[in-house]
């Protein structure tokens, strides 16, 4: 018989059920799977009240990495920001370790967020930047003494997915896409180096699809991707969501976001300049997470007619950029 070796192993309901016996939420009625993704989502029910539990996958994010963002959850909290956090355990903590037959993966527990996605439209746009603005400002003074790992920087965001990235561009189209590629990179990294950008806590996947709206409230969760790191990057992926998401809706609710924005927290015009390089930023660490962790997207993707709109895309960043310069 061969020994096999699971990369990523789905836990039971019955055993994320069972460990809930590490908090004080009463008793458990019913434990429902609910996505599997970067990591594993199920809701927790009681008598009284909805929770989420995620089991972080192996080798994602260490113990270090969860505990910074408790830390700012927590900070969060206490500043009375709308935001799903982490439920402390009976003996104080937060993070549970699970031996998985993969290894060790780690679970938090964390409060629901009532409600449903907000639909992309102006008034809500709207709304999603007064939040964005609002926490860059509660989180000016955010301190964690835990290491996150990495920060959203040129060297996460453009370095580490392109060593994935360029392999694949030269196998599928050619040297000459690798070349446009990485010369791509280069020049944002130029124009970058340029800018005294603003640097502090983000979100770090700051769209619709992470939050709800309940009775006209938003509130935010899956803080899986924050860090500290450009807050224009954080502004520049909710353009970048209405812009790939919702193209007929992109001039009236990019706006609609960005002057919420505003009224909340003044952006620097080295800040405002460096938005179109982050969208493009962001469609380059995008692929390259996906790449990354092949047993949640697969690899059925990877074809010649994929990265070349790829390639496409980031040329019309371009285009646009310069349209809007001229």
């Amino acid at each position: 018989m061969t020994a096999v070796q699971p990369k990523h192993t789905l836990i039971t309901e019955a055993s994320i059920k069972g460990l809930m016996h590490t908090y004080d939420i009463g008793h458990v009625d019913e434990c429902t799977f609910l996505t599997r993704g970067l990591n594993d989502t199920y809701r927790i029910k009681t008598a009284n009240d909805y929770y989420i539990y995620r089991v972080y996958r192996h080798g994602w994010r260490d113990y270090s990495s969860i505990q910074f963002e408790a830390d700012g959850l927590q900070y969060l909290k206490q500043r009375r920001f709308p935001v799903s956090y982490p439920i402390i355990k009976s003996d104080g903590t937060m993070i549970s370790t699970i031996e998985a037959p993969e290894g060790t993966r780690y679970g938090v527990l964390f409060t629901y967020s009532p409600g449903e996605r907000p639909t992309i439209q102006p008034n809500h746009a709207g709304k999603i930047g007064e939040l964005l603005g609002k926490m860059h400002s509660l989180t000016d003074d955010f301190r964690s003494s835990n290491y996150r790992g990495f920060k959203l920087d040129e060297s996460h965001l453009l370095d580490e997915p392109l060593s994935r990235i360029n392999p694949l561009i030269k196998a599928y189209l050619g040297e000459e896409a690798e070349e446009e590629i990485a010369n791509a990179v280069k020049n944002i990294k130029k124009e970058l180096s340029n800018k005294k950008l603003e640097v502090g806590f983000c979100h770090g996947d700051f769209h619709n699809h992470n939050m709800h709206i309940n009775q006209g409230n938003l509130e935010v969760f899956d803080f899986d991707c924050s860090a500290i790191g450009y807050r224009a990057y954080d502004i520049a992926v909710a353009w970048w969501n209405i812009r790939s998401n919702y193209q007929s809706e992109e001039k009236a609710c990019w706006n609609a976001f960005l002057s919420a924005y505003l009224e909340e927290r003044n952006l620097s015009d080295d800040d405002f300049q460096s938005l179109p390089l982050f969208i493009t930023a962001r469609r380059i660490w995008l692929l390259g997470a996906m790449l990354e962790n092949d047993d949640v997207w697969g690899s059925n993707w990877i074809n010649k007619s994929s990265l070349e709109l790829f390639i496409l895309q980031i040329q019309s960043d371009r285009n646009r950029e310069e349209n809007r310069i001229r």
